[in-house]
């Protein structure tokens, strides 16, 4: 696992994005990386720590990456004019990618994530208490019947 610290990680943000220092400061580039950080907490329901895991790592990086790519170049300009000249954008591509390699990052990462509840089913005889792998709360159900001539 790679260890970061908050200059690498404001580093890797400013040569994703392309942002430059000169254009935009620490403090400023800190306020996307913090809104990053809540992004992850609201996706997963994990409370985001820094150096704990290389995807989390990774997927608030890309998502900061989104936000001060918005916030450099804005939202929604689809094309304009400046004389002669007329600069058309794609705005099926772009920034946007960024948000999607962040959330890719962290599908990765929850699926294959191993629960920590117990699952509760006897692959034999079919029991499994449904009810508490949703909710918690017991109410085992025979979903199918025993094999014929076995005790059960």
């Amino acid at each position: 696992m790679t260890t970061l610290t908050t200059a690498t990680r404001r580093t890797r943000v400013r040569l994703l994005a392309g942002v430059e220092a000169e254009e935009m400061n620490d403090d400023d580039l800190d306020v996307f990386i913090t809104m990053a950080e809540e992004w992850f907490t609201v996706q997963t329901g994990l409370t985001f720590s820094l150096n704990t895991n290389d995807a989390y790592n990774n997927a608030t990086i890309y998502y900061a990456c989104y936000l001060a790519s918005i916030a450099q170049n804005g939202l929604g300009v689809e094309s304009m004019k400046l004389g002669d000249f007329f600069i058309e954008f794609d705005t099926d591509k772009g920034y946007i990618e960024f948000e999607n390699k962040a959330r890719n990052e962290l599908m990765a990462q929850l699926g294959l994530s191993i629960k920590r509840s117990t699952y509760n089913a006897d692959p034999s005889l079919g029991d499994v208490d449904w009810k508490k792998n949703i909710d918690g709360s017991g109410s085992t159900l025979n979903m199918k019947p025993n094999p014929a001539n076995t005790k059960g």
